[in-house]
């Protein structure tokens, strides 16, 4: 059995999928603490605008340039799954060093 595939998340940038509906707090220069906060305060800010059927069981995969506390793609998946994706996994292409 083949596994359905669709265009999320490679959609066209004049079409999202996933909106951040309102200004969040930068993380890129910060304490630890600092981007966790901006990274739980960044997830509350997404809306799904896509039909729900599109997430609905999906699997999905993130993908992030730097993973400094993993906290950005924690959030981010805990809230795909509350619109309906049976499964998200990151990707990360560097880790910041940790201290």
């Amino acid at each position: 059995m083949t596994t359905p595939t669709h265009e999320f998340p490679l959609r066209h940038p004049d079409r999202p999928l996933l909106v951040k509906k309102n200004e969040t707090p930068r993380s890129a220069k910060g304490t630890l603490d600092s981007k966790r906060y901006a990274a739980a305060t960044h997830a509350a800010a997404l809306d799904w605008v896509g039909e729900p059927g599109v997430i609905r069981d999906a699997r999905i995969l993130l993908v992030d340039d730097v993973l400094t506390s993993g906290s950005q793609l924690q959030h981010v998946a805990r809230r795909l799954t509350t619109y309906g994706a049976a499964e998200v996994r990151g990707l990360v292409l560097a880790r910041a060093p940790w201290g």
